[in-house]
């Protein structure tokens, strides 16, 4: 029985302390230049010489080692995301009310290709890494962390019903324009099915191995369940944080206003005339409601 809760209860916790303390370093380094390029490349550097280390370890241990650093090195690339270091060249601009089809989507390209570079970057550091070696978890977790990531985020961009877009730091709101705003999309359901089939198959194939191979599929099949509930929780009308409301806590001025979207506020500041019209408003609005004059004073 152990053997079967331990690498269940590591990949738990590595996926919720993991998302956790990403949340968490985003808001410590916020403002502060230089700590957040100090805090990724050190973590990605830790990360790398651990899953290093890992490869040549064939047993349960390594297998644990390996998707931990895994693990770590998504975490460093998501909060260079978060952080604004890592992007693309399409930054704080919002598509006209107009754009859509191949235009949008190659919009929604550009404001994150340098990120998706990087991505592409890590994976094949951490196959030459893992080449010809014994344990290859490291290898597997990344593949697994990309692929499901590249899906949450077609699926955000064809139209779910929970955005999560309040989750997006404030240097990243203009990214709320692509996200696409239904009760699903056609892509969802083949998503979730596709990624139910592999977890199933994992979930079977771990029960006729044993060591590092049974722990490596029964870590790789339990983050993959989360990623499962993560996609099902875009078309659910709850919080996309619960989990994780101690580390998101944000202050005054740390995201998005939530209320009407944020995408079509953009849109519509983007119109003709809007900052125009805006601003006349303003000023009515500051006539209509100035101070009162103390007793006695002319009119």
């Amino acid at each position: 029985m152990s053997d079967t809760l331990a690498p269940v209860g590591i990949a738990l916790f590595c996926w919720w302390f993991g998302t956790g303390l990403i949340f968490l370093l985003e808001r410590a380094v916020r403002g502060r230049r230089r700590a957040a390029p100090a805090v990724i490349v050190a973590a990605t550097a830790l990360s790398m010489w651990g899953m290093a280390q890992s490869t040549t370890v064939a047993t349960v241990a390594g297998a644990y080692l390996g998707f931990a650093c895994s693990i770590g090195l998504w975490g460093a690339l998501e909060l260079s995301f978060l952080t604004g270091l890592v992007t693309g060249p399409r930054t704080a601009v919002a598509c006209p009310r107009h754009c859509s089809g191949w235009r949008h989507f190659g919009h929604a390209v550009m404001a994150l290709l340098y990120h998706e570079l990087a991505l592409a970057i890590s994976a094949l550091a951490v196959a030459a890494i893992c080449w010809n070696q014994p344990n290859q978890t490291a290898a597997w977790t990344y593949l697994l962390l990309w692929v499901m990531r590249e899906s949450a985020k077609l699926n955000l961009f064809l139209g779910v019903r929970n955005t999560a877009v309040e989750l997006l730091p404030q240097r990243l709101a203009h990214l709320a324009a692509y996200f696409g705003k239904r009760r699903a999309n056609a892509l969802l359901p083949v998503s979730i099915g596709a990624a139910a089939t592999i977890d199933a198959l994992l979930i079977q194939q771990s029960g006729s191995g044993s060591g590092q191979d049974r722990a490596t599929d029964l870590l790789l099949a339990t983050l993959l369940s989360m990623a499962i509930l993560e996609h099902i929780v875009l078309i659910l009308p709850v919080r996309a944080d619960l989990l994780w409301t101690w580390a998101t806590r944000r202050n005054a001025h740390g995201g998005p206003v939530a209320g009407r979207g944020l995408a079509d506020k953009r849109r519509d500041d983007t119109e003709p005339g809007a900052l125009r019209s805006k601003t006349l408003a303003t000023r009515s609005e500051e006539a209509t409601h100035q101070p009162p004059l103390p007793p006695g004073a002319p009119a």
